[in-house]
């Protein structure tokens, strides 16, 4: 099905302009992970996506009948996520048929889990599902090692957001050293949430390898924290009370392990740090897990 459906694409592509320009040659897509093809009285649309190698390619061709003439429009990677229609990708080489090639842009994979503590203190009692990860990316830039683009080295940064929320009958506090404890609710009081959050600005460098739209990474990923706090919600008395305290000393730096499994639809993520959070007081160690967008 899928070789019908590329070489079908092939008979509408007898040129390319706007993106480059190709005479009486084909264009080949290994492995394409979707194609769709639109065609109304005036016009046919092929759109590509993903190919052997490179999930994130995107190929986009409109063939439209004006004044009895064919009209072809190209776009190679114009609809993919990110900001590239700012700052696109940049080819170290500028040939795809060297044997090495590297790509920097802006944007890249958004990924959100969920956070799992390990080795935790007695009386806490995090809530995993209640608890999310966000990861925004800002910057990707990849080194290829093969022209086939099975073996990769990659540098992601981003910005993350990580909570931590208990919902049991106990509850995160400041005390006078700076430091976070545990603490009962007051008397009377119907817990909602207690949570930490930590912001973060990440560097990940990760190994890649990829095979016919499936593949995995696995990388260390270096964080600074700029931004910590704890936020405490409950009900008591007809009334509702939020506490909230900022600066809660934790670890300025800390690094994680992380692993990605790609495959044709989603990736799935897991990073798990040897580091506790805070420096002192509560303690415990982040596990995070999720998906990538």
């Amino acid at each position: 099905m899928k070789e019908f459906i590329i070489s079908l694409a092939a008979i509408f592509l007898p040129q390319m302009s706007s993106a480059q320009s190709i005479e009486s040659d084909s264009i080949v897509i290994k492995n394409p992970r979707k194609v769709t093809i639109v065609t109304d009285n005036s016009s046919q649309r092929i759109h590509v996506q993903g190919r052997e190698g490179d999930r994130n390619y995107e190929y986009s061709n409109t063939l439209q009948l004006v004044d009895s003439n064919y009209v072809s429009n190209v776009e190679i990677n114009k609809d993919s996520w990110g900001l590239k229609d700012i700052i696109p990708s940049v080819s170290v080489t500028g040939n795809n048929e060297k044997n090495s090639q590297a790509d920097v842009f802006l944007g890249g994979l958004l990924m959100i889990g969920f956070t799992a503590p390990t080795h935790t203190d007695v009386g806490t009692d995090f809530s995993t599902f209640h608890s999310w990860e966000f990861a925004l990316p800002f910057i990707c830039s990849t080194v290829f090692f093969d022209k086939s683009h099975t073996h990769a080295v990659t540098l992601r940064t981003f910005f993350n957001w990580r909570n931590y929320r208990m919902t049991g009958d106990t509850r995160f506090v400041k005390n006078e050293s700076g430091n976070v404890e545990l603490a009962p609710y007051p008397e009377g009081a119907k817990p909602k949430f207690s949570r930490i959050q930590i912001h973060s600005v990440s560097g990940a460098l990760l190994y890649s390898y990829s095979y016919k739209q499936w593949g995995f990474s696995l990388g260390p990923v270096i964080n600074f924290t700029t931004a910590s706090s704890i936020k405490t919600r409950y009900r008591m008395n007809d009334g509702k009370f939020k506490d909230i305290d900022r600066h809660i000393n934790p670890r300025k730096v800390t690094f994680d392990i992380m692993g990605v499994i790609e495959t044709p639809e989603i990736d799935l993520y897991l990073k798990y740090s040897p580091n506790t959070v805070l420096k002192d007081g509560v303690k415990f160690r982040s596990l995070t897990f999720g998906i990538c967008l």
